[in-house]
């Protein structure tokens, strides 16, 4: 079967375990879970969104295992992996994890990094906190967290994300669905979307959700972001709008931000072609 865009619908790697320092990191326990695929001198690490988890990163770990070791990771508190203590973790706390999952993986040195809305406000932190890690930054959905809203907007976005998850997972992907592409997208790529959703662990989503609410990326990660930085935002994404990519991207040195036409939030799952001719040129140098 192939995506409206022509791309094959590749298989799922198989998930994969391993066990980190639980009380160095603040979780409950040792598990964490995450999906590989390829090798090579380079590491790219994939970052998923809050209602989503490692599979939605399906593309992309087929697109690069030519060129890369492709992880993507299942958050604390996503698909099997154990999580935080916390109900509100600290952003940083999320990226000493990832760091973390990329030493009991073997991974040295700088990676190739890449986050989908929640994931890209992770990766936007762990690009400060640990900036030798990170060779290049791509961020898709491009998340600016919640502070900047005001406490009325922080309020609603929290009800929101409570009054959603309430009615239980699967229910949750069915109507999101809608939201995370574009009106237009093609009902298998809705499929595609709702199933992933259904698959969040309610507990670690309002975790993540507690997270996000403290959090301004324009203030508090992008003008210490080092490395080379590429910003994607649809232009018909209405959970982080093209205007807030633009701000983010406009805070992050020497970043370049893309609007793709008629893309909603999730442009590696509605434009699996497109959206790799973009990463693959930023972050392999290449568009081949």
């Amino acid at each position: 079967m192939n995506h409206p865009d022509g791309t094959p619908i590749p298989p799922l790697p198989d998930l994969r375990f391993t066990e980190l320092d639980a009380a160095a990191l603040g979780l409950e326990g040792r598990r964490m879970s995450y999906m590989e695929a390829g090798q090579g001198p380079r590491t790219l690490l994939l970052l998923h969104g809050i209602g989503a988890n490692s599979s939605a990163w399906r593309f992309s770990l087929a697109a690069f295992a030519q060129q890369a070791r492709v992880i993507a990771w299942n958050a604390p508190g996503y698909m099997l992996s154990d999580n935080f203590r916390a109900e509100a973790p600290r952003p940083e706390m999320y990226a000493d994890a990832a760091v973390a999952l990329l030493d009991a993986l073997g991974v040295q040195g700088p990676v190739l990094l890449a986050g989908s809305s929640f994931g890209s406000m992770l990766a936007a932190c762990l690009a400060t906190r640990h900036p030798g890690r990170v060779a290049r930054l791509a961020l898709l959905g491009t998340s600016r967290g919640q502070r900047w809203k005001g406490e009325e907007g922080r309020a609603a976005m929290i009800a929101m994300r409570e009054a959603s998850i309430a009615q239980g997972p699967v229910a949750m992907g069915r109507r999101r669905s809608a939201t995370l592409v574009a009106p237009d997208a093609p009902p298998l790529v809705r499929e595609l979307v709702a199933n992933i959703v259904a698959g969040t662990n309610p507990r670690g989503y309002l975790q993540a959700a507690r997270c996000t609410d403290t959090v301004d990326v324009v203030e508090d990660f992008a003008p210490r972001i080092a490395c080379p930085t590429l910003c994607i935002t649809g232009s018909r994404d209405v959970v982080n709008t093209p205007e807030t990519g633009r701000a983010v991207a406009a805070a992050i040195p020497g970043a370049r931000f893309v609007s793709p036409e008629g893309l909603g939030h999730l442009p590696e799952l509605e434009a699996p072609c497109a959206t790799g001719m973009l990463l693959r040129e930023h972050l392999f140098g290449d568009a081949t």
